[in-house]
């Protein structure tokens, strides 16, 4: 018979050897980039893709014809991308109507308002291979609403239409562009964007939300202006008869906190009703 001592020692090395070889391999797999542009597949589903390791979410409903019509849709500050998709109403839009959900993710839950973040979802569109780039829109809530109004400021715009919940925005840039189609979406007891403007609960300052829609509707040219109560406490103002028939649509919300719509009105029911009405 062998030594025991001998054989103890040789199965300790084996095992020692196998950890080595282990540990090896566990660090080259850390050690592994993570891929830094991905584009989903067209399958039905949630997706996530990345451009230079930046994560978004494509969401694909089963009844989508490719290629399909687009939202994008920019979350709140703070808030997660998951958020604009489960939490808006926008999912069941999607699935309803056949219109593919994009949610980019802003880094550390803010928006970049200097270009960074026009130009992230800039390089997600051109990557997408599932939507149709002449019926894409732009959608988005609080600071994620400011976002998507500054799309409609960017050139070569990207979006046929666009439409915001809680923070409507209106900068110089903007003066410039063509007219953009908009609906939007404000409650007059929000506190933390205030309706008729003021310091935000991030201690930004957000301009008063009716005279900003106002604003929009001159650049559009618009010549035709009706008030219309839809439902208790929930006024339409909408301009029309518009510079390439760029509507603008306002919901005052009397009582009407800092939330997406889903009682009194379906802001995403009606987002996707007039956002079906214009292509590039």
């Amino acid at each position: 018979m062998g030594d025991p001592d001998v054989a103890q020692t040789e199965a300790m090395r084996r095992l020692w050897i196998l950890g080595l070889c282990a540990a090896v391999v566990l660090g080259l797999v850390a050690a592994a980039p993570l891929a830094r542009t991905e584009t989903p597949n067209c399958s039905p589903g949630l997706h996530t893709g990345f451009v230079e390791g930046r994560p978004y979410l494509v969401y694909i409903p089963a009844s989508a014809r490719m290629p399909a019509p687009t939202i994008v849709t920019f979350h709140g500050r703070l808030q997660k991308a998951i958020s604009q998709i489960r939490g808006t109403g926008l999912k069941q839009v999607a699935e309803r109507e056949g219109v593919l959900l994009v949610a980019p993710q802003a880094r550390g839950g803010t928006w970049d308002f200097r270009g960074a973040d026009t130009t992230f979802t800039g390089r997600i569109l051109d990557d997408l291979s599932c939507d149709d780039p002449h019926r894409t829109y732009a959608s988005g809530m609080s600071m994620g609403s400011a976002m998507t109004f500054l799309q409609g400021c960017a050139e070569p715009r990207r979006f046929a239409a666009i439409g915001g919940v809680g923070f409507e925005i209106f900068l110089p840039k903007c003066v410039q562009p063509d007219p953009v189609p908009i609906i939007a979406f404000h409650g007059t007891a929000d506190r933390v964007v205030p309706f008729a403007g003021g310091l935000t609960a991030s201690s930004a300052t957000a301009p008063p939300a009716q005279a900003t829609m106002r604003r929009w509707a001159a650049h559009n040219r618009c010549r035709q202006y009706v008030r219309t109560v839809v439902e208790p406490g929930v006024t339409l103002h909408d301009w029309d008869d518009c510079a390439q028939g760029a509507e603008v649509r306002f919901y005052r919300i009397r009582g009407g906190k800092h939330a997406w719509p889903r009682g009194r009105i379906d802001a995403s029911t009606l987002m996707w009703e007039f956002f079906a009405h214009y292509r590039l």
